[in-house]
């Protein structure tokens, strides 16, 4: 099964079937797949942006990016509803308009110089599900200046960001245990790689000349922190005084980040966008209470509890979805979220009184238990 994806409509079609119309557009330019290629595929975006290929498994590779000028890829999105589980060599190589790229949860695979010479490419986050960062992945990428490395990677490539003259940091979680050889070659002295005080990244780091912190978490730019008892981090509230997207990572300096502390983002009327790691397995209570401007939500598998009132009166949140493992969802957790019309969660989740109360009048609760006792619910 393949799919082909537009910002206006996503059709699911069958494997010999490559067209898809957008309505108010002209429909799709049909793609047969080239000779020796099984189901290639075009994403659509009423253009072609992504060339893709079936794995044969009901996941997906990025062949090559047919939009040289495509400057922001979330590339998930891009492909529609299968998964995208590798990129292959010099997918993106060149793409010297990519500013930003949203690399999907579940990515397997960056091939041999995916990004290559990705010159304005400037943040990057690597998800913990990328086994190996191919060799030259990243090399030449000049004005690339923080990489966050999600734990679960387990090797860099040789040379795999070669050149990026401009990097200053990266986070390395402890998870990554073998280096190739230059793989930051060429950065120059500003770099410093923050992880955990006995992660191997460490001695590579002593052993290459390049600065390591491991305390950091404490100025982080984004995130007021505090230390538990456990080592793990707690965040307290914003760096920002008015950030507009928050992405709480699931490690810092090689700590995990585990739980958003009561009021911590309370009324922040600024924020819209929100990305919460995989380590994060408390939301405390009024965390994000009032945060009315909040259009989006990202959890990673991880949460456990979202206490009460949480997101109460986030009005502009539209949609839910809670990771498999959400324990509980607390009294009033989503009260007064007027234009929510869907929330999706495990069947065993527990959900409390008044958790989905004056909501949008059309709202859909999937999943849960006692989730559809509101009459606000059904």
């Amino acid at each position: 099964m393949l799919i082909t994806r537009n910002k206006e409509d996503m059709q699911t079609l069958g494997q010999d079937s490559f067209s898809a119309s957008v309505q108010g557009s002209a429909p799709a330019r049909e793609s047969a797949p080239r000779p020796g290629e099984t189901g290639a595929a075009y994403a659509m975006a009423a253009r072609h942006v992504l060339e893709l290929a079936d794995n044969g498994d009901g996941t997906l590779t990025v062949v090559r990016c047919i939009d040289k000028a495509a400057d922001d890829l979330d590339i998930q999105f891009e492909a529609g509803g299968c998964p995208v589980t590798a990129i292959a060599a010099r997918a993106f190589e060149g793409c010297t308009a990519l500013r930003r790229v949203t690399l999907p949860q579940g990515l397997r695979q960056i091939g041999e110089m995916a990004f290559s010479g990705c010159s304005r490419l400037s943040r990057l986050t690597i998800p913990g599900s990328v086994v190996r960062v191919g060799t030259l992945a990243f090399a030449k990428c000049s004005f690339l200046e923080r990489v966050r490395i999600e734990p679960g990677v387990q090797a860099l490539g040789p040379s795999c960001f070669s050149k990026c003259s401009s990097l200053e940091r990266v986070d390395m979680p402890s998870s990554v245990a073998q280096f190739g050889g230059g793989a930051f070659f060429g950065c120059g002295r500003q770099l410093v790689i923050h992880g955990a005080e006995d992660a191997p990244a460490r001695q590579y780091a002593q052993l290459n000349g390049i600065a390591y912190d491991s305390e950091s978490w404490r100025e982080d730019e984004a995130l007021i922190l505090e230390e538990m008892e456990d080592g793990s981090l707690r965040v307290l509230g914003p760096r920002e005084e008015r950030p507009v997207r928050i992405e709480i990572p699931g490690e810092l300096c090689g700590r995990a980040v585990c739980a958003i502390a009561p009021k911590a983002f309370f009324a922040c009327g600024t924020l819209e966008q929100l990305v919460i790691g995989g380590n994060v397995r408390t939301i405390g209570e009024s965390a994000f209470f009032g945060c009315r401007s909040m259009v989006s939500v990202n959890f990673e598998r991880g949460l456990e509890r979202v206490c009460d009132s949480a997101f109460a009166g986030c009005e502009s949140l539209t949609q839910v979805t809670l990771p498999w493992g959400t324990g509980s969802v607390g009294r009033m957790a989503f009260f007064g979220c007027s234009r929510l019309s869907f929330v999706k969660m495990p069947t065993t989740t527990r959900v409390s009184d008044l958790a989905f109360d004056c909501c949008a009048p059309n709202l859909r609760v999937f999943g849960g238990v006692n989730a559809r006792r509101s009459p606000m619910t059904r």
